[in-house]
């Protein structure tokens, strides 16, 4: 194998790895973006949760003055 044979199949091999890492970085930025939008979901469903409790204790405070 000649050294002009070698230094192609190099090349065609650093080609491949480029596209290969090329491939992993969007998958990572589109994995990036779900888990922010995940954590921004999260907190919503903690701070609707906080909301319903304290419209809930405040009904319930209500009634219970209400009945006495």
């Amino acid at each position: 194998m000649s050294d002009l044979e070698r230094v192609a199949r190099l090349e065609t091999r650093t080609d491949e790895q480029e596209r290969r890492l090329q491939r992993i970085e969007i998958k990572l930025d589109q994995l990036l973006e779900m888990a922010a939008i995940g954590k921004g979901a999260g907190w919503l469903l903690i701070k609707a949760g906080a909301a319903l409790a304290a419209l809930g204790a405040g009904f319930f405070y209500m009634t219970d003055l209400l009945k006495q």
